[in-house]
């Protein structure tokens, strides 16, 4: 179940925990996003954090597909390469955040 905490959560094993601030969708079991919905530690998420979800998804796929002049000095992908894969526009935000989950990714491969 998505929520969004309304505290910094620690979630993830003891061997890979991870922090996710307040304001900031994460995906929780069931029976935990649950508990903190009672404890008022979160709420619910909304369509639209599900919606934006699926954007930073598609953009960290995008990502992987991009071809090494596609970044730019910073060494960051272009948001224009980034909406041409995609065929929509995208934030210089919507970017970072998907460029922070790629990377991710990539240092666990």
């Amino acid at each position: 179940m998505k929520v969004v905490a309304n505290i910094t959560l620690r979630v993830g094993t003891p061997e890979k925990m991870e922090y996710v601030p307040p304001g900031v969708p994460v995906n929780l079991p069931a029976d935990e996003a649950r508990e903190l919905i009672e404890r008022e530690l979160a709420e619910k998420a909304s369509p639209k954090d599900e919606a934006d979800d699926d954007l930073i998804e598609a953009i960290v796929d995008a990502i992987g597909d991009l071809s090494p002049d596609a970044y730019g000095k910073d060494g960051k992908p272009t948001v224009r390469a980034i909406e041409d894969l995609l065929g929509r526009s995208i934030t210089a935000a919507e970017r970072d955040q998907a460029w922070g989950e790629y990377q991710k990714l990539a240092a666990e491969v």
